[in-house]
C-alpha cells in the first residue's frame, strides 16, 4: 500500500511546490521615467482594505497568510502617480508607476477633519512612548553609505562629441563620491550617546581621520519637535500645535491583519512658513510613525532636501515590542544654474540598522568627552573585511567609484590636501614643518588702525608631543610693536590635556571680563579697542578635559601699564603702574555636548542643555608701597532653546564679584560689556549686533566690582513675508526678534578711580531690542545665504531722548 502512494506523492509534489511558488508575491515599485525605486508604495489586495506598503527601496512581499483567498490582482498606488491595478501572477518583479501630473491641484473633496485630528492626536500623545530617546538603554549597529553624483542636462546627455563623452562617462560609469561607516551606537537615559566606528572608507582618501554623528545630517527618528535639515529645524508636522503650521489629507487606509496604517499627506498652511511638506505613516498599533517622508525646498537656492524614514516593531521581551528605527534616507538634490550650463548635484546618505538588543550592560562605559570615537585601524580597513559588514553588496558602479576616484586622490594627493583644511577652523596653515597664525596677519581696531604682523609655530611633523612658536605684529596708531613666545606639550593626541607656557608684550582693555571663548565676541571686542593697558605677562597654564568638564588652572605675572591718563589713588597716594601675581581657576561644565573628531581635535557638536562656565582667581596686586589681596569670582549660563510653539530662546547671565580690602583699579574691575562705537566715517552712526553685549552704551563707560548681566532674546519662528528680486541674487526673508538687557552693579569708592569718566550701574541699566534677521540675503553659489540683519535699541529710562538712549544696529551672517 506505501508502495502504490509513491507515485502519487511524486506526481503531486511538483503541483504543491508550484502552487506554493504562486502565493508568493513579491516585486519592486519603480518610477517610469526616471527607473528610481518609489518608497512607501501601498499594495492593496483582497477585501476590506487589506494590504501592505513597500519598504524604502519599493520592495514588497505579500505574506503567505493574506494569500490564502483567490486574489486576480492587485493594486499599486502612491501620493504623486497614478495607481496601477497588476494581475496575478506577476510576469515581471518591476512594477512602474507613471507621475499623476494633477496631483498639484487643489483637492474638491473636503477631506475628514475629525478623523484626522483623532488619528494625528493619539500619535502625538504616544510620543513619548514610541520615541527612541525615552528608552532607558538601547544599542544597534549602523551602516552607513553617502553617494554623490552630478548630473548633466539632456543637451550634453545627448552630445556624442568628444568632450561631451568624458561627463557622460563620469555620470554613467563611476559617482562622484562614496563613503561608507559601519558603528556601533549606545543610547542610555538621559542623552548619553555614544557612537564608536568600527569601520569606514572614504573614496579618494587612504585614511579619512574623521567623523561625525548620523544624526548631524539627519534626524535619528521624527519624535522630537522639530526636525532639523541640513542645519535648519523645522516644525515636526506630527507634534503639538501641529494645526497651526500644516494641513492635513487622509490619502489612505491600509489594513494589515489586526493594525490600521493612516496614510496621511502634509503641506505648509502658508507659504511664508519655514516648513515642510511630505507624507506620514500612522500605524494604530500603538499609534506610532511606522513611515515618514519629510521634504523642504528652497527655490532661492535651487536645492531640495529630504528624509525618508522607515520603523519596525522589535520583540523586547515575551510581554513588549517597540518601536525602533530601521532605515533612514537623507537627499538632497541642488542645482547649479547659469546662463550656459546646468548642473544638479545629487547627494544621498543611507543608514541601515540591525542588531538593535535592550539589555543594558552594565560593562559598557560612555566616554563623555568623545561622542564619536573611532576605533584603530577603522579607517584603514581592507574592503574583504567591510564587505562582511555590509547588509548588500556594492554594485559596479560602486565598486568603479573606490577604483577610480582612490587612484584620483593619491596622483593629486587629496591626503596631503586635507592636512590643511584640518587647520583651518583654528585659523592656522600648515607652512612644513611650521603653522601660520593666519588671525596675526592683519587686525584693525581704534587704538592702533592697522596692525600688520606674523605669528609661526612648529606643527606635528617636527615633534608630535611639543610646539613652540612666536608671535610680532605693529600698530601703525601707537607706532609700536607687540609680540609673545610661547611652548606647548600635549600630554594626549587630541590636545586635551596640555602643558603651556610662555610670555606676550600685548595691549588689552581695561576691565574687561574674560569667562571663556564660548563667550567672547573677540572679533568685535577687539575692533573697539579705545582704552588700552600695555600687559607684560609670564604665564603657565595645565588644561584637562575630562567628561563634560573643562578645567584649566593658570599662574601669571603681569606688569600693567595704563596707555591713557589714569591713577589709582591708595593711602592719599596715586598710583599709575601695576604689578600682579595670579593664580586662575577656570571651569567649563556642558551636560550631554556632543562632539566628533576632526582629524587631530574634538570639535564641539552642542548639547541640548544650558553651558555653565565659571572662573576664580586669587591674586595680589602691588605698587610701591601698595599690597593688595583679592579674590575674584565670575560665572555665567548659556542656553539656546527651540521651543515648540515659542520660538527659539537665547539666555545669558552672568554674574561676577571681587573680594578685596582697598580698591582695585580699572584693569581688576568689571568693565560693562558695551558695543555701542561711534563710526570712523559715517553720516548715520550704527553699530554692530552681537548677542552678548548692551547696544547702547560703550565698551568703558560702566565698571562695577560686583555685577550681574542678564539677556534674553527671542525668534519669532514665522517670517513676515518672503520677496525674491527676480534676475538678481538678493532676496528678503525677515523674521522678527525681540531682546532684553539687563546690567546692574556696585563699586565701592569709585572715587579712587583718577581721572577717567566712569559710571555705576547701580541703578541697573535696562534695554530692548526690536531686530529683523534676514531683511536682506544675497545668494552664494546656491549653497546658502549672505545675510543682512538691522535692529533697533533703546534704553528705557525717566526721560525720552532717542537720540541719547537709541541706537541702531546691524549685523552680518550666514543662512543655510
Amino acid at each position: 500500500m506505501l508502495l502504490k502512494s509513491v507515485p502519487i506523492f511524486l506526481f503531486l509534489l511538483p503541483v504543491c511546490l508550484f502552487l506554493h511558488a504562486q502565493q508568493k508575491v513579491s516585486g519592486i515599485v519603480y518610477d517610469e521615467k526616471t527607473k528610481e525605486a518609489i518608497p512607501f508604495a501601498t499594495i492593496r489586495f483582497g477585501e476590506k482594505g487589506q494590504g501592505i506598503i513597500s519598504d524604502l527601496d519599493g520592495a514588497f512581499e505579500i505574506p503567505e497568510a493574506y494569500l490564502t483567498g483567490q486574489i486576480a490582482f492587485i493594486e499599486v498606488s502612491s501620493l504623486g502617480y497614478q495607481p496601477k491595478k497588476v494581475t496575478l501572477p506577476l510576469h515581471s518583479n518591476n512594477i512602474y508607476l507613471a507621475r499623476d501630473e494633477n496631483t498639484m491641484s487643489d483637492v474638491v473633496i473636503k477631506p475628514p477633519y475629525e478623523k484626522i485630528r483623532h488619528i494625528i492626536n493619539r500619535t502625538v500623545a504616544n510620543k513619548n512612548r514610541n520615541n527612541p530617546d525615552k528608552y532607558d538603554w538601547y544599542q544597534c549597529h549602523i551602516y552607513y553609505k553617502m553617494i554623490a553624483d552630478v548630473s548633466f542636462p539632456d543637451s550634453v546627455m545627448k552630445d556624442t562629441s568628444a568632450r561631451n563623452r568624458k561627463k557622460q562617462s563620469l555620470a554613467n560609469n563611476q559617482h562622484l563620491l562614496l563613503s561608507e561607516t559601519y558603528s556601533k551606537r549606545t543610547w542610555r537615559k538621559p542623552r548619553q550617546l555614544q557612537e564608536d566606528v568600527l569601520a569606514s572608507r572614504f573614496s579618494g582618501l587612504k585614511k579619512a581621520e574623521f567623523s561625525s554623528l548620523i544624526t548631524d545630517v539627519q534626524p535619528f527618528h521624527a519624535y522630537s519637535d522639530y526636525l532639523t535639515l541640513n542645519g535648519k529645524d523645522y516644525h515636526n508636522p506630527v507634534s503639538h500645535g501641529y494645526e497651526q503650521y500644516y494641513k492635513f489629507n487622509l490619502v489612505d487606509e491600509i489594513v494589515q491583519g489586526s493594525d490600521t496604517v493612516w496614510e496621511l499627506s502634509f503641506r505648509p498652511k502658508t507659504h511664508h512658513e519655514n516648513d515642510l511638506k511630505g507624507t506620514v505613516y500612522i500605524n494604530s498599533n500603538g499609534f506610532a510613525i511606522s513611515r515618514i517622508i519629510a521634504k523642504a525646498t528652497d527655490t532661492m537656492l535651487h536645492m531640495d532636501v529630504r528624509i525618508e524614514q522607515q520603523y519596525e516593531q522589535l520583540q523586547v521581551s515575551d510581554s513588549e515590542r517597540r518601536w525602533f528605527p530601521s532605515h533612514l534616507n537623507y537627499i538632497i538634490d541642488w542645482k547649479q544654474q547659469s546662463k550656459t550650463k546646468a548642473l544638479t548635484f545629487h547627494l544621498k546618505g543611507n543608514s541601515l540598522i540591525d542588531s538593535v538588543t535592550w539589555k543594558e550592560d552594565k560593562n559598557f562605559r560612555f566616554d563623555k568627552a568623545h561622542t564619536v570615537r573611532i576605533a584603530a585601524k577603522a579607517n584603514e580597513i581592507r574592503d574583504s573585511t567591510l564587505a562582511g559588514l555590509r547588509p548588500e553588496r556594492l554594485d559596479a558602479k560602486e565598486k568603479r567609484t573606490y577604483t577610480v576616484i582612490d587612484s584620483l586622490g593619491e596622483a593629486a594627493h587629496i591626503d596631503k590636501t586635507m592636512t590643511y583644511f584640518s587647520k583651518l577652523p583654528e585659523g592656522q596653515l600648515p607652512l612644513s614643518i611650521f603653522d601660520l597664525d593666519v588671525k596675526r596677519l592683519f587686525a584693525t581696531n581704534y587704538y592702533e588702525n592697522y596692525r600688520l604682523g606674523l605669528g609661526l609655530q612648529t606643527n606635528e611633523r617636527l615633534v608630535k608631543w611639543l610646539s613652540v612658536g612666536g608671535w610680532g605684529g605693529y600698530g601703525f596708531g601707537d607706532a609700536k610693536w607687540k609680540y609673545g613666545a610661547f611652548a606647548e606639550v600635549y600630554a594626549d593626541r587630541y590636545k586635551e590635556f596640555t602643558f603651556k607656557g610662555g610670555y606676550t608684550d600685548d595691549i588689552n582693555d581695561p576691565g574687561r571680563v574674560h569667562i571663556n571663548h564660548d563667550l567672547d565676541k573677540n572679533y568685535l571686542n577687539y575692533y573697539l579697542l579705545q582704552r588700552v593697558d600695555e600687559t607684560k605677562t609670564w604665564w603657565a597654564e595645565a588644561k584637562k578635559k575630562i567628561g563634560y568638564w573643562t578645567i584649566t588652572l593658570t599662574g601669571r605675572q603681569q606688569e600693567i601699564l595704563p596707555q591713557y591718563h589714569y591713577a589709582l589713588e591708595y593711602e592719599n597716594t596715586e598710583h599709575t603702574t601695576f604689578t600682579a601675581q595670579e593664580v586662575s581657576l577656570n571651569l567649563r561644565y556642558v551636560f550631554a555636548e556632543r562632539t566628533a573628531p576632526f582629524f587631530n581635535s574634538y570639535s564641539s557638536l552642542g548639547s541640548n542643555y544650558p553651558s555653565w562656565y565659571a572662573n576664580i582667581t586669587s591674586g595680589t596686586l602691588e605698587d610701591g608701597n601698595m599690597k593688595t589681596p583679592y579674590l575674584q569670582a565670575v560665572s555665567a549660563i548659556l542656553w539656546h532653546k527651540h521651543i515648540n510653539r515659542i520660538g527659539y530662546e537665547h539666555f545669558l547671565v552672568e554674574g561676577g564679584k571681587s573680594w578685596s580690602d582697598n580698591p582695585l583699579p580699572l584693569s581688576k574691575l568689571f568693565a560693562g560689556n558695551g558695543y555701542k562705537y561711534d563710526s570712523r566715517s559715517a553720516a548715520v552712526q550704527t553699530s554692530l549686533y552681537t548677542f552678548g553685549g548692551l547696544m547702547t552704551f560703550y565698551p568703558y563707560e560702566y565698571y562695577t566690582d560686583q555685577f550681574i548681566n542678564f539677556i534674553f532674546r527671542h525668534d519669532f519662528d514665522w517670517k513676515l513675508y518672503k520677496a525674491e528680486i527676480k534676475e538678481t541674487i538678493f532676496s528678503s526673508a525677515p523674521n522678527i526678534c525681540l531682546q532684553y538687557n539687563l546690567l546692574y552693579g556696585t563699586l565701592n569708592n569709585p572715587a579712587a578711580q583718577k581721572y577717567v569718566s566712569i559710571s555705576v550701574p547701580d541703578n541697573a541699566y535696562h534695554e530692548v531690542g526690536l531686530l529683523l534677521n534676514n531683511i536682506l540675503r544675497m545668494r552664494y553659489v546656491n549653497l546658502y545665504y549672505f545675510t543682512l540683519n538691522i535692529g533697533y535699541f533703546y534704553h528705557l529710562s525717566s526721560v525720552f531722548d532717542a537720540n541719547k538712549n537709541a541706537r541702531f544696529v546691524y549685523g552680518l551672517g550666514i543662512d543655510l
